[in-house]
């Protein structure tokens, strides 16, 4: 290892994406001490996308920063969740979220992308993170061989370390991969609608939904319907077969003929036609397959100068709402770790230990999320009879239950998981492992090699 006197490592960590992820990013890395400047490509703060969800294990990120009690006051908190059938209405289970609030210390919570981005964004630039706008970092910008950013208006951007939360067409992962993300379709595309609550609240047979301030989700034949409350609106979002055909993919959304897709929706439950009917100018979005990495895509560069963090390194499916929750343990893994690293080799070992870490836990949670998606747009027939049996009669939740959130041993994997505690009990072993390692011996990415 390198000496105790050495120079400290980092001192300033360059963010590139300015989005949720790279918001905590930035200010979990100010809590350790950096100085953080965060790049975004948009020319100037901007704050789009609908509804969200944010489970245990994220909000208690969001606690350990500070910022929860900020954002708790545009959000609503979810006191069940319910799963019907979407032909008669029936609820076939019914999940306490406020008995899970009580047992993971943080509440499921529902809120616009908007808010959480603006409580995000004032609370980085409070910390004295720089936010520079209109700074769009292309893969040949990136010099891998240097560590530095070399941009194409000429200037070159120096940082200890570079976090690459540029989202699922990430700059930093081509570069480090050496290929263009190639989209695979999932077979499926989502229709977000936003309904005015006074709206729902004015239809005597809606009014329920928005009061009651439930999740609920419809179990269709191969698709599904999650609706909940947020902030004055009430979000729909509505997932529907597509072709799985590359040539019928799509890259932007497109807009949705809301009439005529209703018009087909004969034997689904009148109040779902009637929250459709409240509602136009609908779009679709389509879902991608996740890609589950394994040792062979670096998430670090050999110099140890660029890391991956967020949909970069890892995208979700919504089918568990832990597309968001991943990037924040991530983030908050990675901060922790090289907040302890005090030499060269300490952050090479640090980004090692994170990047096994958490391809470990997000290729678990990849599985998991497409098995949830299985199991909720089943086809109708004896396996959706059997799944719905269940449901229904099963007086608890046990392992294996077809409502994986309510799963208790899977419940406790998924929401219990605390970074900071992670982070520390890593390091305490790797910490040990180290006073018997030879003098030379150190960890890097992929590898353990006994340097020359």
């Amino acid at each position: 290892m390198g000496s105790v006197a050495e120079a400290w490592p980092i001192s300033h960590v360059c963010i590139i994406g300015g989005g949720p992820v790279g918001l905590i990013s930035s200010i979990l890395f100010r809590r350790h001490g950096f100085q953080v400047t965060v790049l975004e490509k948009n020319p100037t703060r901007e704050e789009v996308g609908a509804g969200i969800q944010l489970h245990p294990n994220a909000v208690r990120v969001l606690q350990n920063v500070g910022v929860f009690e900020r954002v708790r006051k545009t959000a609503i908190v979810l006191p069940h969740l319910l799963l019907k059938a979407y032909k008669t209405g029936e609820t076939l289970w019914d999940q306490d979220f406020i008995a899970d609030t009580k047992r993971y210390g943080a509440p499921l919570i529902a809120l616009h992308r908007t808010s959480l981005q603006a409580c995000l964004y004032e609370e980085a630039l409070a910390q004295g993170v720089e936010i520079r706008h209109g700074v769009d970092v292309k893969p040949a910008d990136v010099d891998l061989e240097n560590g530095v950013l070399r941009l194409s208006s000429g200037e070159v951007l120096h940082a200890d370390l570079y976090v690459g939360a540029d989202g699922g067409r990430s700059a930093v992962r081509e570069a480090l991969t050496g290929r263009a993300p190639q989209p695979v379709p999932h077979g499926r595309v989502v229709m977000r609608i936003l309904i005015e609550e006074k709206e729902m609240l004015a239809r005597p047979n809606l009014r329920h939904y928005a009061e009651d301030g439930n999740m609920v989700v419809w179990l269709g034949p191969d698709c599904q319907v999650v609706t909940y409350l947020l902030d004055g609106t009430f979000n729909i979002a509505f997932t529907w077969p597509w072709s799985k055909n590359p040539t019928d993919a799509f890259m932007k959304p497109q807009p949705v003929d809301i009439d005529a897709f209703r018009a087909g929706l004969v034997g689904w439950h009148p109040d779902l036609l009637e929250m459709l009917s409240l509602t136009s100018g609908v779009f679709q979005w389509m879902f991608f397959e996740p890609t589950i990495d394994g040792d062979e895509v670096p998430w670090v560069d050999n110099n140890s100068r660029f890391v991956l963090a967020g949909d970069s390194a890892h995208q979700f499916l919504p089918y568990l709402g832990q597309g968001l929750a991943m990037g924040y343990e991530s983030a908050a893994l990675l901060a922790a770790l090289l907040g302890k690293a005090k030499t060269s080799d300490q952050v090479r070992d640090g980004l090692a230990i994170y990047e096994r870490m958490r391809k470990e836990r997000t290729g678990l949670m990849i599985r998991a999320t497409l098995r949830q998606g299985r199991l909720t747009q089943m086809a109708d027939g004896p396996l959706q009879e059997a799944r719905d049996r269940e449901l229904r009669e099963s007086p608890l939740p046990t392992a294996g239950c077809p409502n994986m959130m309510s799963d208790p041993f899977f419940q406790r994997w998924m929401w219990g998981f605390d970074a900071e505690k992670a982070a520390d009990e890593a390091w305490e072993k790797y910490r040990r492992s180290c006073q018997s390692l030879p003098e030379g011996f150190v960890l890097v990415p992929r590898l353990r090699v006994m340097l020359g």
